[in-house]
């Protein structure tokens, strides 16, 4: 696997992060655009290189980096390694780059690191999780809360008559517990006290622990309705953990997050009822124009500029979500091009 993604990175002219964090035979810094750029963004995650990333995240970054003719640059740890990560935005920010897009919501303690990053006068955003307290010039990604809301609507309109439900997540995320939180809320405000959620567990964002936690949730509640999971690996777990139970299509209803473009096959063969898709290529494409026009637009508020502590950016931009199901997964499969 190692000698693979090392074949991967090459071929995409990455240079490995020698000094960067503080495990850097975990991590990676790829960069889109050109060699002689003379400015450089950084968009720093945490599983730097998740299959849902490298789909739709850096086809953003790629994008934004040509049509500007900035350079930007992946970094941050290749597995779930929080204190790597950490260790990378702030090595990434000492260097002093011309910005910096850090995704926030794998953890809350992210918010020291971006406040730090603003300290030494790097123009820093966050995407796909806000870190409301971290000062950061920008959000800009997805509307957490209405990820729990679409799944919520979908669970109840194909449980019309409620049942037991289940949910998984990456427990400890912030955008993560918004999801969740958004679920619960709808269910409860809006479901007529016939659904009952007996389980909210952590998958960690890895399928084979989430096949592993679903069989756990079969077993403790044989006569569970419906399971909503919350991070990109949540439901190809729970669909291996469908099948290998004996489990037909719909016996139990199942709402998602996207994951790679075979993933939406489940919403065709009615494994899943709805799959959320976040529009991530719009994250690192945006975010890394906010932080350009915010180094270039010359705007003020009220008369600041940025030197002056104005800020000439919008504070968030929600970029939408789109829910797959059957009545539209055709079109979304034909254009993945996924047979």
């Amino acid at each position: 696997m190692r000698s693979m993604l090392k074949s991967t990175l090459v071929a995409l002219g990455i240079t490995a992060l020698a000094a960067a964090v503080t495990a850097p035979a975990r991590a990676q810094e790829s960069s889109f655009g050109p060699a002689d750029a003379k400015e450089t963004y950084y968009w720093i995650s945490n599983k730097a290189n998740l299959p849902l990333f490298v789909q739709y995240d850096y086809v953003g970054m790629k994008k934004i980096a040509e049509e500007l003719g900035v350079k930007v640059v992946v970094a941050g740890p290749t597995d779930f390694d929080l204190p790597g990560f950490i260790a990378a935005v702030d090595q990434v920010c000492a260097q002093k780059p011309n910005g910096v897009s850090v995704v926030g919501g794998w953890d809350p303690s992210l918010t020291e690191s971006v406040k730090k990053c603003l300290e030494q006068g790097v123009p820093t955003v966050v995407d796909d999780g806000d870190l409301p307290d971290s000062g950061r010039l920008a959000y800009i990604g997805t509307n957490w809360t209405q990820v729990g809301v679409a799944q919520a609507k979908k669970m109840m309109e194909k449980l019309p008559n409620g049942g037991k439900l289940a949910m998984m997540s990456i427990i400890n995320a912030g955008n993560m517990r918004e999801a969740v939180a958004g679920f619960k809320a709808y269910i409860e405000a809006s479901g007529g006290g016939k659904y009952n959620i007996v389980s909210n567990e952590d998958d960690g964002g890895d399928a084979q622990k989430a096949a592993q936690v679903t069989a756990a949730i079969l077993a403790a509640h044989p006569d569970i309705a419906g399971i909503a999971g919350f991070d990109s690996e949540s439901g190809a777990g729970i669909v291996t953990a469908l099948r290998e139970a004996g489990k037909n299509p719909g016996d139990i209803k199942v709402t998602a997050m996207e994951q790679t473009p075979d993933f939406f096959k489940t919403a065709k063969e009615g494994w899943v009822d709805g799959i959320v898709v976040q529009n991530r290529e719009l994250f690192i494409y945006y975010a890394v124009k906010i932080l350009h026009d915010y180094n270039h637009n010359g705007l003020k508020s009220a008369g600041l500029g940025a030197s002056d502590g104005g800020r000439p950016v919008p504070d968030t931009l929600d970029t939408g979500v789109l829910l797959v199901t059957k009545d539209n997964v055709d079109k979304v499969t034909a254009a993945l091009g996924v047979k």
